[in-house]
């Protein structure tokens, strides 16, 4: 792991803490110097890699394997049922991976594609934001029942639940945490600045989660993975 990446953990105010103990969602910034042609070489390794060990197991290995399993007892945490709304990791195993042919992995746009490429091949739960659109720091926190949500794929915001988990910018909710990412902060083609998020829970350590975020911080670079 480098020296010289900064990390932070993002605040997590006492509601949060108290519904979700030992969870902590480690941050690092990152530029996104390489281009399509230069990252694809690397994401499609990194996947056919997590094919390899994935394609033929079953669905009850892919939900017992230890940081999977880490995952799925968040999703219960938060008030989720781990099957029918599986953990990210956990779906993109499923989706992409396991019984699929080789090079069925969902594709996005270059730097989400880089970053779940690591998170199928580390099983750390990732995140990826574009930084120049948020509005100061990112927070886990709960909602107070008014604050309205555009999720990724919604035609239109809607109001979230009270006492839901989410990560929150000074301005609005940006994710329902662990289950769905919304539009404001989405990465597309033209970003070049990201900032790169990985959940630790009791069973996925917080070296793991760095050791992530430096990964996707080199492919983003252009580095060999």
């Amino acid at each position: 792991m480098t020296t010289s990446a900064t990390f932070r953990r993002i605040t997590v105010s006492p509601e949060a803490r108290e519904l979700l103990p030992g969870v902590e969602v480690l941050t690092m910034e990152a530029q996104v110097r390489a281009g399509a042609d230069a990252l694809a070489p690397a994401v499609e390794a990194a996947w056919t890699e997590a094919h390899a060990r994935w394609n033929a197991a079953s669905r009850s290995e892919v939900r017992a394997a230890p940081r999977i399993a880490a995952y799925r007892e968040l999703s219960r945490l938060i008030g989720a049922h781990p099957d029918k709304q599986p953990p990210s990791v956990q779906a993109l195993v499923d989706r992409g991976l396991r019984g699929k042919p080789l090079g069925s992995w969902p594709r996005i746009n270059p730097a989400v594609d880089a970053v779940n490429a690591v998170a199928v091949r580390s099983l750390v739960a990732l995140g990826v934001f574009d930084r120049d659109r948020l509005t100061g720091d990112v927070h886990l926190r709960l909602t107070d029942g008014t604050e309205e949500f555009t999720a990724l794929g919604a035609s239109a915001p809607a109001v979230v639940e009270a006492g839901r988990a989410v990560l929150a910018d000074e301005e609005r909710v940006l994710s329902l945490f662990a289950h769905r990412d919304g539009v404001h902060q989405a990465v597309t083609a033209d970003t070049r600045r990201v900032l790169l998020l990985a959940c630790s829970v009791p069973g996925v350590d917080q070296d793991t989660c760095r050791d992530a975020l430096v990964e996707s911080a080199r492919l983003l670079a252009g580095a060999a993975g």
